[in-house]
């Protein structure tokens, strides 16, 4: 994550989220975070009453134990079976050799009728797809402005919306719901009705949605639960 945005950018990752699930009302949740980097999005979710817990691997963390636990999350995680109600990864498994190892331990880590968001950035969004065509590589143009190249981009998996939903149901992962949020980087000006870029996003969201954002939970935990509404966000952020 570029250093100059990281504030920005968690905090903006919670107000993507917390579309998902309420965190401003209601229940309070034991949360793990996967991949929390500075932990600014926990601590904002501390300040709203949930329990969390960060994992990752950079050294600063270790200084706030037992809030932060220092660890490679393609590892196993130092944590607990059955004890979290929601884990948090987003932005994080694009960066990972096997991503579906988030999968496999949200399982394990999740209580009955837990929850995970599950977040990664589109790489085959119109933009993109038009910057490779004229021969600009894979880096996505979110990252280009901060002067990432094919020699530093961390980005090391690229996602189609069928590629995530194969893997969570070939891992027993239920889907039930998903964001998707209107690409930035002013390729449809801002000027667009939002109506009209609500329409590009449900009609093509592989094309038009910067992000993919996946609520889930484990399908042999018995939930029953309906595929709930999803949900598109025709305004543009940073963030995607």
């Amino acid at each position: 994550m570029h250093k100059e945005l990281i504030t920005y950018g968690q905090l903006d990752t919670f107000e993507k989220i917390k579309r998902l699930i309420n965190f401003e009302s209601g229940s309070k949740f034991k949360v793990l975070d996967v991949g929390c980097g500075q932990g600014i999005l926990d601590e904002h979710l501390r300040k709203l009453g949930h329990e969390v817990v960060g994992l990752d691997i950079h050294q600063e963390l270790l200084l706030l134990p037992p809030r932060y636990i220092k660890c490679d999350i393609n590892k196993a995680w130092p944590v607990e079976d059955k004890c979290f109600d929601l884990v948090i990864c987003t932005d994080v498994p694009e960066h990972m050799y096997d991503p579906g190892h988030v999968l496999k331990e949200s399982e394990r880590v999740l209580k009955m009728n837990g929850r995970l968001i599950f977040g990664v950035p589109n790489h085959f969004d119109l933009r993109q797809r038009l910057r490779m065509l004229v021969g600009k590589g894979i880096v996505h143009w979110d990252c280009v402005q901060y002067k990432e190249e094919a020699w530093t981009f961390a980005h090391i998996r690229f996602f189609t919306l069928a590629d995530l939903h194969r893997k969570f149901t070939e891992s027993g992962w239920k889907i039930l719901r998903q964001q998707f949020n209107f690409m930035g980087g002013g390729l449809i000006p801002s000027f667009f009705p939002s109506l009209l870029k609500t329409f590009l996003l449900r009609a093509w969201p592989n094309l038009f949605s910067g992000k993919f954002i996946i609520l889930a939970s484990p399908a042999k935990e018995g939930i029953n639960e309906p595929h709930g509404k999803d949900i598109y966000v025709p305004y543009t952020s940073p963030g995607m």
